[in-house]
């Protein structure tokens, strides 16, 4: 007896299903796990990163504080101009203008670099954090048999028991009190 091909195709088809219901369980338990972390969160949530963040906020406020120092008499200088510009020479009138605008940009530089500064030092202050949270996630990874954890930054969807973050927390804040 020949079987015709669509008895062979079937056979087949039945073969590789049968196949398929068996491996199917193991398949399913053979899930890599998988975690995601909130970096920003991880590291600002950190007993010392509340200590970095508020190093660099008395920072900010010394900044700040000069800033406004600097934009209050910018403003002063704008209404003088305006007030008594009708009043004054044109020598005068320029001279003033001059006086502004030397001042604008002194505020404008000034404020610049206060930016790269406190960009500076909030790297600076956040860097060996992030190197020690390296190490924390990787340990936690290993110990708790992740095959990837990642930041929730580069993931569109991820369930919430697969956030790690308070863990990375907690373990961190236990190794550096």
């Amino acid at each position: 007896m020949a079987f015709s091909m669509t008895k062979k195709a079937s056979l087949i088809f039945l073969a590789c299903l049968m196949t398929a219901l068996v491996a199917l369980p193991s398949l399913a338990y053979a899930q890599p796990k998988i975690g995601v972390v909130d970096m920003e969160q991880a590291i600002n949530k950190t007993k010392a990163g509340k200590r970095a963040q508020a190093e660099l906020k008395r920072k900010f406020e010394k900044y700040e504080k000069e800033l406004k120092s600097t934009r209050e008499e910018v403003q002063k200088l704008q209404k003088e101009l305006e007030n008594s510009a009708m009043l004054l020479k044109p020598e005068a009138k320029l001279a003033k203008q001059r006086d502004l605008e030397r001042l604008v940009r002194q505020f404008q530089d000034r404020q610049r670099d206060a930016s790269q500064d406190m960009n500076e030092a909030q790297r600076e202050a956040f860097k060996p954090i992030l190197q020690k949270m390296k190490g924390i996630i990787e340990d936690l990874g290993k110990k708790g048999g992740y095959a990837l954890i990642t930041e929730t930054r580069a993931v569109l969807y991820a369930p919430n028991s697969a956030d790690v973050t308070q863990q990375v927390i907690a373990a961190y804040d236990k190794v550096n009190p």
